[in-house]
């Protein structure tokens, strides 16, 4: 997978660039099919908030693989996904996203991108199963709770760490031995172990803000887990 670099970072934000992004129009097969999504995503909804295990992916580093995904979560704000769903978008809007995906299906808050067949979900403080406190903060603190990820002339926000963590520890301590359970905390541990020391980038004491009680049991558990491994290495 294509990795992201970060660049530079003030006060509030990171800035990061995708690699080789200027060969997406030629078709050049090191372009991730997600970026290409992502790409066209961005063209329709400038201000969508990329969550999820693509998001995940992006702030994994090497020699840390991300985990195999295959679908797009973002964030869209009331307004959007209220259109969406009510299939009442601006005229514009809608020839954009008719032109770059597939029919919506307002039913399961999902598009699929023509190009590549990858989905995209919708999420707002309406969806399940993300708490609604940790969507409504993303969209009420956007510049503070995201970083900028760029493509070309086109960019998209995504999560900060700590947030992306949160949303996936959530979903996590509700199912803890289930299939998706224990992909969240795979998801976890690889951006903990990323940034592992890193505090000023990934700041453990940030997420537990972010979370109840119950989740904050398991974090302690994964960031434990997280420790023991990396001082064998």
């Amino acid at each position: 997978m294509i990795q992201q670099t970060i660049v530079s970072c003030d006060e509030i934000q990171c800035f990061m660039v995708t690699e080789h992004f200027f060969e997406y129009f030629s078709d050049d097969t090191g372009v991730t099919t997600f970026d290409r999504a992502l790409l066209d995503l961005a063209r329709v909804y400038d201000d969508a908030v990329l969550v999820g295990a693509i998001a995940v992916s992006k702030y994994v580093q090497p020699p840390i693989e991300p985990r195999v995904t295959f679908d797009i979560d973002v964030i869209l704000d009331e307004k959007d996904f209220e259109d969406f769903l009510n299939d009442d978008l601006p005229e514009e809007k809608n020839q954009m996203l008719d032109t770059y995906f597939e029919t919506s299906d307002s039913v399961s808050h999902s598009i699929k991108h023509r190009k590549t067949n990858i989905y995209v979900d919708f999420l707002s403080v309406q969806s399940e199963p993300v708490r609604k406190k940790l969507i409504r903060h993303i969209l009420e603190n956007r510049d503070e709770a995201t970083n900028l990820l760029s493509m070309n002339d086109h960019r998209i926000l995504i999560a900060k760490p700590e947030l992306v963590i949160a949303m996936k520890l959530n979903r996590y301590t509700k199912n803890p031995g289930s299939e998706k359970g224990l992909a969240d905390r795979l998801d976890i541990v690889k951006m903990m172990k990323s940034y592992y020391g890193q505090a000023d980038f990934l700041d453990p004491e940030k997420i537990r803000a972010l979370v109840n009680r119950r989740e904050v049991k398991y974090l302690d558990e994964i960031l434990a887990d997280v420790g023991r491994e990396m001082g064998d290495i």
